[in-house]
């Protein structure tokens, strides 16, 4: 498959729909004990490497 359809985009059925996400920033949640949640935030640089930040505790 990879040799198939490396030099274009993959057929789809025209009845096919959908949306592309592309995000810049994520924030991801892990819950704690006592609101302690841990809390990090993924930032896209322009160089296209994600930077990650601790927000929380």
């Amino acid at each position: 498959m990879k040799n198939k359809f490396s030099n274009g985009e993959i057929p789809l059925p025209d009845f096919w729909g959908g949306y592309r996400v592309k995000p810049h920033q994520i924030e991801f949640w892990q819950g704690g004990a006592h609101r302690l949640h841990d809390r990090f935030q993924y930032n896209l640089q322009t160089d296209g490497r994600w930077c990650i930040q601790r927000l929380e505790p």
